[in-house]
């Protein structure tokens, strides 16, 4: 079997994004690292371990065919063990500033919404593909998706984290979108479910964000804290940034700087130039993933490639936009830039998934051109043959 070789561009993107995910953390994180532990790379040490588990997982997902994803009830059982990782949190989970989304392993937390996020993504792509689902059904086709979808997405927004919850029915929808469901049947779950969400809305701190976020508009000096500090360091950044580790912001002006707010520390550190070449490897990142969508030749592999490069992309721009205060604040981090073991490790896995498939899209190309070959070789020759 001819072994294709991977889509280097999107290799590159992601190992430069990497990269500098490293170097910003650094930066983002030394103030409030030396504050309250005593050491400057207290959390650049623990970036540079998920970093490089991270990296080494993209490199071993790359070389593994992704249809061993699809075989038996793998998908399956990857949600299903994700939907009890994700009910044993309000047993065995940590709380932090209010919501209990980790699991505490020793030396590192673990969120099972990270899991959540892969597992629907690969089961969708399998109930999607499979030809023995007629997806134009609505009580056999779409309906147990749904309710899949629904149980995951309650046990995330119960924790609470209602953000996580919407990017995932994002993705998914996006992938229903382009599927064989009929558009009534998607439309009728998608209002049946919006009273659940609102009702959520009106009753979580998610409110008060969406409020301060309008009146914002009107007075930015009226955002909160977090929001306006993050526009002070936009805004210091100018055109060029004030240079590598120069910025003010994180001297603990600017709460979570190293995470979810890591894109402020760029654009105050490399400006407008800075954030710029950051939302151009995301873009980068898009096309090549929307490439990859186009040439693979079975249902799965679209599926699956969609869905990873919706969700990365997406979790990108959102961020970018809740920085600026172009969105309400989410606490969504910026993919494989901010601080973040689990959601760095799954991120790993994703694009390795994501970098397999363009592998055996170049494996089938070059089978193609050498069945060619022989054939354009055996016809010369008979033509030899014949003269002779």
């Amino acid at each position: 079997m001819i072994r294709g070789k991977v889509d280097y561009i999107l290799a590159i993107a992601t190992t430069f994004l990497l990269l500098t995910g490293l170097i910003m953390v650094f930066s983002a994180s030394s103030m409030v690292a030396n504050t309250n532990f005593g050491s400057l790379t207290y959390f650049f040490r623990k970036q540079i371990l998920w970093g490089l588990l991270a990296f080494v997982m993209m490199l071993v997902f790359s070389k593994i065919n992704y249809h061993k994803l699809k075989q038996n009830y793998k998908p399956l059982g990857l949600v299903l063990l994700a939907i009890l990782l994700l009910a044993g949190l309000f047993m065995f989970g940590i709380k932090v500033n209010g919501a209990r989304r980790w699991y505490h392993l020793g030396l590192m937390n673990f969120q099972p919404s990270e899991l959540a996020r892969i597992a629907l993504i690969i089961y969708f792509a399998q109930a999607l593909s499979s030809a023995k689902k007629d997806l134009t059904k609505f009580k056999k086709g779409i309906l147990p998706l749904f309710a899949i979808l629904s149980i995951v997405l309650l046990l995330i927004m119960l924790q609470p984290d209602l953000s996580t919850a919407l990017m995932i029915a994002l993705t998914t929808l996006a992938m229903l979108f382009v599927s064989n469901v009929k558009l009534r049947h998607l439309a009728f779950l998608i209002s049946a479910a919006v009273p659940l969400v609102v009702y959520k809305l009106f009753n979580s701190y998610q409110i008060t964000r969406v409020i301060d976020w309008l009146n914002s508009w009107n007075n930015p000096l009226s955002a909160n804290y977090q929001v306006k500090q993050s526009l002070i360091g936009l805004g210091r950044g100018g055109y060029w940034g004030e240079g590598l580790a120069q910025g003010k912001q994180k001297f603990l002006f600017l709460p979570d700087s190293h995470t979810d707010f890591i894109f402020s520390i760029i654009g105050e550190e490399f400006g407008f130039i800075g954030t710029s070449v950051i939302l151009l490897i995301f873009m980068v990142i898009l096309f090549r993933g929307l490439k990859i969508v186009r040439h693979t030749s079975d249902a799965f592999g679209k599926f699956l490639a969609l869905g990873i490069t919706i969700n990365i992309v997406l979790y990108a721009f959102i961020n970018a936009g809740v920085v600026s205060m172009l969105l309400p604040a989410t606490g969504l981090p910026m993919p494989f830039i901010s601080y973040g073991g689990s959601n760095l490790l799954f991120l790993g896995i994703s694009m390795g998934i994501l970098l397999s498939i363009s592998r055996n899209i170049m494996a089938h190309e070059q089978s193609a051109n050498w069945s060619d070959f022989k054939s354009r070789r055996e016809q010369l020759y008979n033509r030899v043959v014949t003269v002779e």
